[in-house]
């Protein structure tokens, strides 16, 4: 599938190459944690609910939790269309929120027969746990328990913005050694952790020092790429799950939706699950009925009905690089992909940020289309955007503007 916005790979950069990375631990392959990692089972069940910017950071303490404890949960809250990062969890009853409230009981201080048989903790910088909790008003309806912690963070690669401030993972350990005093094994969670931490150090005092040679920064032509100009140019949006809410499945395709720029004619399709389905909490997320999504097309069918409102040679265009790595399974052979959010950026020469806030920023308008869910907003967003870049930007091959931008961007 050809994409004007990918690099050439006859002729790679090696400077610029990525290292190759353990997508288990998401550690450097060569610094990989997994064949190390220990089986740490808890009686207590541990729910961790996660700020999405926490997600992928390489020293991020909720993997160990991931990958270490089987019968724990992590939970990403990822933003809808206003970027609120509600995240609804069914939670057993007794469950405690581990937050610094006022009235929050010391974990310490409870009797055994008080001591809660779930704890739920948020991952992130504080400012990050803050937030959370914020966006999640169903966590002030739970019972909150704090620690006092002994000694100060053991978390020298990363710093904590006060001395009694620690990790999540050591968060975990300090509340397991008062619910379950007994399980010996919590402790090597704080060895794995420890291994990592000693790793990165030795690694940093010990790697080479690379002298890159400094390359003049050259402005990217403002010109808007030719495909966006094409007759057959169609806006796509895709939605995808976790089947059953597992973080260590492949996410799956649930819900394509696709506009033709010029006509407003629009395309859905609805994907049956071929495994488990999304959580319910997902579903809501998405705006989809399971009903709707167990009647959904199998996979062939949705892309054979894509390919014929498609047409020969399409140009899909979507927002960003995921959507169409979602939507690769139903795209034709012969279809050419763009990103909408590189070419706003090229124009502007600034960051995008999200779809919403380009909306909101350029003064566009929500183009109302016929199909179902959150995609509905989502589509219409990029339609608008679309419109906008294809008014405004600069004609492939020409010097001058359809239409001036507007000032102060």
């Amino acid at each position: 599938m050809p994409n004007s916005n990918s690099p050439d790979p006859r002729t790679p950069d090696a400077e610029d190459a990525p290292r190759p990375r353990c997508y288990r631990c998401w550690r450097p392959a060569t610094m990989c944690l997994c064949a190390d990692l220990p089986t740490v089972p808890t009686a207590t069940r541990i729910i961790v609910l996660q700020h999405p910017h926490e997600q992928r950071h390489p020293f991020g303490t909720a993997r160990f939790v991931r990958l270490c404890m089987p019968d724990a949960e992590v939970h990403v809250a990822h933003g809808g269309n206003d970027e609120v990062l509600h995240c609804p969890i069914d939670v057993p009853p007794g469950t405690a929120v581990l937050y610094p409230h006022a009235d929050a009981e010391d974990l310490e201080t409870m009797a055994e027969d008080e001591l809660p048989p779930a704890l739920l903790v948020l991952d992130g910088t504080w400012g990050h746990a803050k937030t959370l909790y914020r966006h999640n008003p169903w966590l002030q309806q739970l019972r909150h328990v704090r620690l006092t912690p002994r000694e100060p963070s053991r978390y020298r690669i990363r710093k904590e913005p006060q001395e009694d401030y620690i990790s999540t993972l050591e968060a975990i350990v300090a509340a397991l050694r008062i619910t379950e005093p007994a399980n010996t094994r919590v402790e090597e969670l704080l060895v794995a952790f420890d291994r990592m931490i000693d790793q990165q150090i030795a690694h940093v005092a010990t790697a080479e020092r690379q002298h890159r040679t400094r390359r003049e920064r050259q402005r990217p032509s403002r010109a808007l790429p030719a495909e966006l100009f094409a007759d057959n140019l169609l806006i796509a949006y895709a939605e995808s799950s976790l089947p059953g809410g597992d973080p260590d499945q492949a996410r799956e395709l649930v819900q394509w939706v696709a506009v033709r720029v010029d006509t407003g004619e629009t395309f859905e399709a609805l994907l049956r699950p071929r495994e488990r389905p999304p959580t319910a909490a997902h579903l809501e997320h998405m705006q989809i009925p399971r009903a709707a999504l167990d009647a959904g097309l199998i996979r062939d069918a949705a892309r054979a009905a894509f390919a014929e409102f498609a047409g020969p040679a399409p140009t899909i265009a979507t927002w960003t690089a995921t959507t169409l790595e979602w939507g690769t399974p139903l795209l034709p052979p012969d279809a050419t992909a763009i990103c909408l959010k590189t070419a706003y950026c090229n124009l502007r020469n600034r960051r995008a940020g999200y779809l919403e806030e380009v909306v909101q920023r350029e003064h566009l308008t929500t183009v109302p289309l016929e199909c179902s869910g959150r995609a509905r907003n989502r589509l219409g967003n990029a339609l608008a955007v679309a419109r906008w870049l294809r008014r405004v930007g600069t004609v492939p091959g020409t010097n001058h503007n359809r239409a001036a931008p507007r000032s102060g961007c």
